[in-house]
């Protein structure tokens, strides 16, 4: 038999939908009789309730629980059903959701919805996350004097999301391991390649070498970059130009004799995508200036500049050694350098310029802050018509 509840012994009132203050969620579960029209003696929704599939309960304003439907007394594994059996509201809870169920007691005494999640485990054990929804209820006099509160099991989400969590915790620890071994086989790599120029007795080798070396070094040296900053969407440009050069002329031995000045603006980010081939390629403009601008080891400075403006960056890589050839082809250069510098210039859509005035030797490379247009990235592009020759 059907037990004579609160709810068949006054008319309800919920809450106005003016008063809401929650998500569009809250205001759907915090309304889900407001489009019901109710019987005059209740039975109607008195029949819903007992058919729910979740925990109905009502709260009276001292917080005990003067109504629960049927399958929410089985759900909860309560011995008898309230109000026959006293049911605290917070009590119903875990000790550490009571604060939360006291919380949403008072949001009702203010005539305000509350929803929050709290666990409750069944008569076996069993865990249990449910999602409620409390919403005031009015008298006639529009003074809140109980809380209606719809409960639903939802452990099979938390669930499924706990073990997401587990997953993405495992895809981490995988992914720093994994860093961290790039990071030592490159810089094994790098020592290798470094052992190796140091015992050459052929000058030819040793510098071929000790080029592949700084490039490895500068593939590391952005690979840390990354490692370590926080957004990995956007590299800061900086501080890896400035570990570039540093590890540059370690590798090529000339921090005697030539002293690299770097000007870039701090913050001056771009997205990790473009700024990688703008690393490679300033380690590869760097690497030739300090490698054929001295050839007598004679003294001087290679200064880098990038800056940015109109949605563009302009790195600039000048030095004051002997300058290159009058004849110098950038596209029949046989010198892997170049070649790079090219092919990383075309990649992004950029304008490689060489400016012939003395002394040393002048590049220029112009290229969008952001990738372009889909359309333009579609387009067939040719290197010659990205490198031009100033006179």
């Amino acid at each position: 038999m059907i037990m004579q509840s609160p709810l068949a012994r006054a008319p309800l009132s919920l809450i106005p939908r003016e008063a809401h203050r929650g998500s569009h969620a809250d205001e759907q579960a915090g309304h889900l009789m407001a489009d019901i029209p109710l019987s005059p003696d209740a039975s109607v929704i008195e029949h819903a309730f007992e058919n729910s599939h979740d925990c109905i309960a009502v709260v009276d304003m001292q917080g005990m629980v003067v109504y629960m439907n049927l399958p929410g007394s089985y759900l909860m594994g309560l011995e008898g059903r309230p109000p026959q059996q006293r049911v605290s509201w917070s009590e119903l809870w875990s000790p550490d959701n009571h604060d939360l169920a006291e919380y949403s007691i008072d949001e009702a005494r203010s005539g305000h919805q509350c929803r929050f999640m709290a666990y409750r485990p069944t008569a076996s054990g069993l865990p249990r996350w449910w999602d409620i929804a409390a919403n005031p209820i009015f008298d006639a006099h529009g003074v809140p004097s109980q809380m209606f509160c719809v409960c639903r099991d939802v452990t099979e989400l938390k669930q499924a999301e706990r073990s997401l969590q587990q997953e993405i915790a495992c895809k981490d620890l995988l992914l720093v391991e994994a860093s961290h071994r790039v990071k030592n086989h490159l810089a094994g790599i790098a020592g290798a390649l470094a052992l190796q120029a140091r015992y050459s007795g052929d000058e030819t080798v040793r510098a071929s070498l000790q080029q592949a070396q700084s490039r490895i070094q500068a593939v590391a040296c952005i690979h840390r970059r990354l490692q370590e900053g926080r957004d990995n969407e956007r590299l800061e440009l900086s501080a890896g130009l400035a570990e570039i050069a540093r590890e540059t002329i370690a590798a090529l031995g000339v921090e005697d004799h030539i002293a690299v000045t770097i000007s870039c603006p701090q913050g001056l980010s771009m997205m990790t995508d473009r700024a990688v081939p703008l690393l490679l390629m300033t380690t590869e403009l760097v690497t030739n200036s300090l490698k054929h601008a001295y050839p007598d080891r004679n003294k001087g400075s290679v200064r880098i500049t990038l800056s940015g403006a109109q949605r563009h960056l302009l790195l600039q890589v000048d030095d004051d050694g002997r300058g290159l050839p009058r004849d110098f082809d950038p596209h029949s250069s046989k010198g892997l350098g170049m070649r790079i510098v090219q092919g990383l210039v075309a990649q992004l859509g950029g304008e490689l310029q060489i400016e012939a005035r003395t002394p040393g030797a002048h590049f220029r490379v112009r290229v969008p802050s952001e990738a372009p247009h889909a359309a333009s990235r579609d387009r067939p592009r040719t290197l010659s018509s990205h490198v031009t020759r100033m006179i």
